[in-house]
């Protein structure tokens, strides 16, 4: 299957006398975004900003990890590219919001790595702004953690991607840099 056939309402297996909806082998969840307003909001109240960007950075690079994996195993990408188009395209199935590739540089001999993504329709900026107002700073930080660890599964580097544009703080989108983790320090 490409990117651009992925169906997800043919691809999910939903089993509601078990309570179960799953993608290949993964287990899936549908939950109100408001959810997610509420958890930042709690990550806040118990921690601060900075532990709430930590916990929701390592959820995200969690599940785009696990993401990766599963597009690999139901739907056999033919090469690192077409397995990277794959992100994308479940983000907007999934309602995370509309993922655009804007620039792409790879070169696995020197491992180089640098990808840029435009992201409209964030739905944790909105929840952000929901429940917590304007931003200072990019909150999107659970979309950065999926965004370094899906393309590290899929690239095999140890990648890093911090959000430099985001709507709760006022642009007209969210963007996200990646690059490998040692460009950052």
């Amino acid at each position: 299957m490409k990117p651009e056939d992925l169906n997800l309402q043919q691809s999910l297996q939903f089993d509601p006398k078990r309570g179960i909806v799953k993608l290949g082998n993964s287990r899936m969840v549908l939950s109100g975004v408001e959810a997610t307003g509420a958890l930042f909001q709690e990550l806040i109240n118990i921690g601060d900003t900075p532990t709430a960007q930590v916990v929701m950075r390592r959820f995200g690079e969690a599940s785009g990890y696990e993401r990766a994996r599963t597009v690999m195993a139901e739907f056999n990408p033919s090469d690192k590219m077409e397995w990277l188009a794959f992100g994308p395209a479940l983000h907007a199935w999934e309602g995370i919001g509309l993922p655009k590739l804007t620039s792409f540089d790879y070169d696995p001999a020197t491992e180089k790595f640098h990808l840029i993504v435009e992201f409209r329709d964030s739905y944790l900026a909105e929840q952000y702004v929901r429940v917590l107002g304007p931003a200072t700073e990019p909150v999107c930080w659970q979309q950065a953690g999926y965004i370094a660890g899906y393309c590290s599964e899929v690239f095999g580097m140890q990648l890093h991607c911090r959000e430099t544009k985001c709507v709760a703080k006022g642009d007209d989108h969210c963007e996200f840099d990646t690059r490998p983790r040692g460009d950052w320090l």
